[in-house]
């Protein structure tokens, strides 16, 4: 058994954040992608708030009024080195929301071993 260590940035943020003509959400993943960084995903919540900021309760239940406001939470993991090329474009654009690394450990598991090959390979392209 083997356990390594990985790097988690996340990036709490709203739906309706917008950065140019997409979400917020959907631009951090595409820079990741083009960055080739190991893997991210994103997730709606169902509630939540934020500060002051952005106005509590900022999370607002469609059935009351038409328009859902979710709370997204934007999960982007791989080694430290490479977490940091995107550290740049989110202090650039992220201007309403949290963004957190982690320094964690994971199994390594022969989906890693295959993943950590494929990226090795696709750095060998570039």
């Amino acid at each position: 058994m083997e356990l390594k260590k990985i790097t988690f940035l996340k990036i709490y943020t709203g739906e309706d954040v917008m950065l140019n003509d997409q979400p917020l959400y959907k631009a951090v993943i595409e820079e990741a992608r083009r960055l080739k960084l190991a893997g991210g995903t994103v997730m709606k919540g169902i509630e939540g708030y934020a500060s002051t900021s952005r106005g509590v309760g900022r999370a607002v239940s469609s059935f009351v009024s038409g328009n859902a406001n979710y709370p997204i939470v934007v999960e982007i993991v791989d080694r430290r080195e490479n977490i940091d090329k995107i550290l740049p474009f989110l202090e650039a654009n992220v201007h309403d929301g949290l963004v957190l690394l982690e320094e964690s450990t994971y199994l390594e598991t022969a989906y890693t071993r295959k993943r950590a090959r494929e990226l090795a390979d696709m750095a060998k392209e570039d």
